[in-house]
């Protein structure tokens, strides 16, 4: 499955991601898998105004994400994956999802979490899969937008 960048993002579909990633990357549709969003088709639509006529779209439960991105890629189409969490990733990593590059845009603030960037906060959950994905070869990247210098994340930080 080639995907063109993997990425986590509580927000999932906006500005950055349609204004600076997806030209960037060349992409020609985006892959939101994320169990709640999928079962809203009001906010589907709403995300989906965001999104040029071009890109097409995919909204997809996380168990159903491999085959959805297993389409996208029997389409010849350069795809994003887009998830709300870590913990999301981790999932789809292990479930087949083929990326050794792990972007992170956005994470926002709760209590318990640590700043990372300004726009990036981990639980003790998020160091936990970070630290997974370091084990399985996966480089993870805190990067809000392609312009701006990325900061490689060393998962041993606490």
């Amino acid at each position: 499955m080639p995907l063109v960048l993997a990425r986590i993002d509580c927000r999932l579909i906006h500005g950055q991601v349609v204004e600076t990633w997806v030209p960037h990357t060349c992409a020609d549709s985006l892959v939101v898998a994320n169990d709640d969003l999928a079962g809203n088709p009001f906010l589907r639509s709403v995300m989906e105004l965001a999104v040029p006529p071009s890109i097409r779209v995919r909204f997809s439960r996380l168990d159903e994400a491999i085959r959805v991105l297993a389409e996208a890629d029997r389409k010849g189409e350069r795809t994003i994956l887009l998830v709300a969490s870590a913990a999301d990733a981790v999932t789809l990593r292990k479930a087949g999802a083929a990326f050794d590059l792990l972007n992170i845009g956005n994470l926002h603030f709760s209590a318990g979490k640590v700043e990372i960037s300004p726009s990036v906060f981990f639980a003790p959950e998020d160091f936990d899969a970070l630290g997974w994905f370091r084990a399985h070869g996966v480089s993870v990247l805190v990067q809000g937008t392609p312009f701006e210098a990325g900061t490689s994340f060393d998962a041993e930080r606490k």
